[in-house]
């Protein structure tokens, strides 16, 4: 039971509580005297001192008709006003003591005086508990605010009688008239202002932008309430960014002050080129008259180089004085988010992609960040996860005839095994790489940009293993007989490395330290996996020093080791 339900005493329980005192329970009898006015579960466990008790006596004296909720009461209050309005007949409330007893007979249709004695008893029960709480009622101040707002509803909504009701009919209707005679009004506005619009936006826009601004039509529309509609518009010599359809209301407390006006304004289909952002980062305040507060757009496309990004949603977001700021777009298909920044006259602009294909593997939590130019973004900076572990450094991307990329890229514990499998070749060595490279290449698709990229730069794998050769027993073998088999497990190998999509790769170890092996030389791969070159092995002990000289033949399946001296 809820401890802030509020009870009291029916008629029933008022006249047991006239009767001498009997042999019941006792608790019971407490209880029923403790509701006096009304009174909640809480504040009579307090006063009684047993809470459980109390509610278990609470339900038994509800069940025998002696007490009520306040809900009940107000219930039964509101359907008794309800049918004496209407002129209906009713019978008192039946208290649980009179059941089993003969039915009444059937009540007459009360008199005037009756009716208004009547009225009278209701609107006395209504106001009962404000009485019981102002003479001394212990209800928590919840009570208070439970009845002043169960009493106001309650009036607004079905008190006052037939006088009321049609207050509220005339109300209700005076509020319609209201609203159709406000979007008349609107509308009767807008329309006095079509006439001269095209020319004052294609005037001011002009001024601001510093370029020619065509309108085809104005009118008004609803979306969904009357705003201005204005449809193919052209911006700049031979409308290199054209809007298909913009519209917004005017800001009407501005408009009736004679103040700057700030716009939302809405766009669905528009191509704007990457020059008239970079112009719009540049600019002032829009005007006196007209300033942008938000512009809200729809299947936008920006063309940035030869890479169209296409069917962007978002909003641009003007400052004060109508400077614009910023902008955040996102496309319809790809799960990726495009932030612009309006910068000291510049545009920054930032990529985050929660993942993004690179041939066959996954960029992870992709973010490049940069300054957005007209075909691609320069100097910029950028971070994520690939490969087990993570690769930032700084890229240029220029997207004038394809997608072309130039970076200085520092890899961070990255697979070596799946990096050879990015770049076309087995796995031959296994562990985890490390070390700053330089990428350059381009292609028609970002996807497909791994298979062309050029690769060069110093490398560092710790803990890792060498596959087909065992470099110890290659060692401890007599004779210039070929080797091949094994593992070659090591601590650290070091080196540079380098890769070109026509020519093959080349692998230098300067240093490979495999206990008291060690190791250098160089390794070409060529574009049918062939390998050729040399290595150096040499094996100290506390006695001894022994080094030998190897050629590597053969391909990256099935190489081998050819002894080539002391």
């Amino acid at each position: 039971m809820d401890r802030f339900a509020v009870f009291c005493r029916t008629e029933a329980g008022d006249r047991m509580m006239a009767e001498p005192k009997g042999s019941g329970d006792r608790l019971s009898r407490s209880v029923l005297e403790a509701v006096d006015g009304f009174s909640t579960v809480g504040e009579l466990g307090t006063r009684l001192k047993d809470a459980k008790g109390v509610v278990r006596a609470l339900a038994e004296l509800e069940r025998a008709g002696l007490i009520e909720t306040l809900d009940a009461r107000m219930a039964r209050v509101a359907e008794q006003e309800a049918r004496m309005v209407r002129g209906e007949n009713f019978s008192e409330r039946q208290e649980p003591s009179e059941v089993g007893r003969a039915p009444a007979a059937p009540a007459t249709p009360p008199s005037k005086p009756q009716a208004a004695a009547k009225q009278k008893k209701v609107e006395v029960d209504q106001r009962r508990l404000e009485r019981a709480l102002s003479s001394g009622s212990n209800a928590s101040v919840l009570d208070h605010v439970r009845v002043f707002f169960g009493n106001l509803g309650h009036n607004a909504i079905a008190g006052g009688g037939e006088k009321a009701r049609k207050v509220r009919r005339a109300f209700v209707i005076l509020a319609a008239l209201a609203v159709v005679g406000g979007i008349g009004a609107a509308v009767a506005a807008l329309g006095w202002q079509v006439s001269t619009l095209r020319q004052r936006v294609e005037h001011d826009a002009a001024l601001w932008l510093g370029e020619p601004v065509r309108v085809a039509r104005v009118g008004v529309a609803f979306h969904p309430w009357p705003v201005f509609e204005l449809n193919d518009i052209q911006i700049g010599e031979g409308g290199s960014s054209h809007i298909d359809k913009a519209w917004g209301g005017p800001d009407w407390i501005d408009w009736m002050m004679s103040q700057p006006q700030r716009l939302a304004v809405s766009i669905k289909g528009a191509r704007i080129e990457p020059a008239l952002l970079l112009r719009l980062a540049g600019l002032g305040s829009s005007g006196d008259v007209w300033r942008l507060r938000e512009v809200e757009v729809e299947a936008l496309d920006i063309p940035v180089g030869k890479v169209p990004l296409g069917a962007l949603s978002g909003a641009f977001m003007f400052a004060r004085d109508g400077r614009w700021e910023s902008a955040r777009l996102r496309p319809q298909e790809v799960e990726v988010t495009y932030e612009l920044l309006a910068q000291d006259g510049s545009v920054v602009a930032s990529v985050i992609a929660p993942e993004a294909k690179f041939g066959a593997t996954k960029l992870e939590n992709l973010l490049v960040t940069g300054k957005l130019g007209l075909s691609g973004i320069d100097g910029a900076q950028f971070g994520a996860n690939w490969l087990g572990g993570s690769v930032k450094g700084s890229v240029d991307i220029n997207l004038g005839d394809a997608f072309g990329v130039k970076a200085q890229v520092n890899l961070d514990s990255v697979g070596f095994d799946a990096l050879s499998g990015l770049l076309g070749a087995p796995t031959l060595v296994l562990g985890r790489v490390s070390g700053p490279m330089t990428v350059a290449g381009s292609a028609d698709k970002f996807s497909e940009l791994s298979k062309v990229l050029r690769w060069s730069g110093n490398y560092k794998v710790a803990d890792g293993a060498i596959n087909r050769i065992d470099l110890l027993e290659a060692m401890r073998r007599n004779g210039n007989g070929p080797i091949s088999g094994g593992v070659t497990r090591f601590a650290l190998m070091e080196g540079a490395f380098s890769k070109e999509p026509e020519k093959g790769s080349k692998i230098e170890i300067r240093h490979l330290s495999a206990g008291a092996l060690s190791a250098s030389g160089r390794v070409l791969i060529d574009e049918s996996l062939n390998l050729r070159g040399a290595l150096r092995c040499e094996v100290k002990t506390p006695v001894e020093r022994l080094a030998r000289l190897f050629a590597v033949e053969g391909t990256l399946q099935t190489f081998q080791l050819r002894p080539q001296g002391e």
